[in-house]
């Protein structure tokens, strides 16, 4: 994957903007999702940091041979962002229809 962001956001809100992980062990922390958009390009994200509880990791690479991709995971977290006026707490996990 040619393109690279890191983006700062909790494991709760990736759940409510992308659904369930692809890979999630929380015993080790360790979290991935694929992201597939209507236009075909895909993003992967997942946890810089490794250990300590889920509600405290916050740092992400996001990964994708476009940076389209990228852009549009960018736009959708702003989405999230703006639809729980910045009130989500990490053990709310509420999935939304992308």
């Amino acid at each position: 994957m040619s393109h690279r962001s890191e983006i700062s956001t909790s494991v709760a809100m990736l759940v409510s903007v992308f659904g369930n992980p692809i890979h999630a062990d929380s015993e080790a922390n360790v979290y991935e999702w694929i992201v597939e958009f209507s236009d075909g390009n895909k993003a992967v994200l997942k946890n810089l940091s490794k250990g300590g509880s889920a509600s405290r990791i916050q740092d992400w690479e996001v990964a994708s041979d476009s940076q389209s991709a990228i852009d549009k995971v960018n736009a959708k977290l702003e989405e999230g962002e703006n639809y729980y006026e910045g009130g989500l707490h990490p053990e709310l996990f509420i999935t939304r229809d992308q």
